[in-house]
């Protein structure tokens, strides 16, 4: 009898349960099994070790960068056209339109979109509620800016050294610049 085929099947098992179903005395046998680590042995039973497939790795180079320049502001008409036109509701675009040309846009006027660090985020935030933003306005105005920016990483056009959460509110009046997670 093939006591590997045996073991296999079984997976856990004494000495005494297999050599009661082999009818024959199969130590060697077991002792080979373990020298070549297919049978553990642990606690009074025997554990057949599947054979785990060998590994092949794969060595990726760093492919080269496409990242662009793009500013603000035909960051936010690219945003508006490819990405909320096609996936939002009407008013929903006129929200985000209306968000991004009088409040992300003049703050960022100066930068290009690959350019905005989390300490621009946090200098954002700053600005936001220093004009006196409602906690839902300013939570909305984030979660816009961090949605654009992931749609340009997500292209490729960016890379992902900016990369922020805006938490959902709790308590709808105590918005603070720990809700803001940044990602290192």
């Amino acid at each position: 009898m093939n006591i590997e085929k045996l073991a296999r099947h079984l997976k856990e098992f004494t000495l005494d349960e297999i050599e009661m179903i082999s009818e024959c005395d199969c130590k060697t046998e077991l002792e080979l099994l373990l020298n070549e680590g297919k049978l553990v042995f642990k606690q009074g039973l025997y554990k057949y070790q599947e054979e785990k497939p060998n590994q092949e790795f794969i060595i990726c180079a760093k492919q080269a960068t496409n990242y662009q320049i793009i500013t603000i502001d035909a960051a936010i008409e690219y945003f508006l056209e490819n990405y909320v036109k096609n996936n939002c509701k009407y008013n929903t675009y006129r929200r985000y339109r209306r968000m991004l040309k009088y409040y992300i846009a003049p703050f960022y006027k100066n930068k290009n979109l690959n350019d905005i660090t989390c300490n621009d985020i946090q200098e954002f935030f700053c600005f936001c509620k220093s004009r006196n933003f409602p906690p839902k306005v300013l939570k909305n105005t984030l979660a816009l800016l961090n949605q654009m920016i992931k749609y340009f990483q997500n292209l490729g056009t960016i890379d992902r050294t900016c990369s922020f959460q805006v938490r959902r509110l709790s308590d709808k009046t105590n918005f603070t610049l720990d809700r803001i997670i940044m990602e290192v």
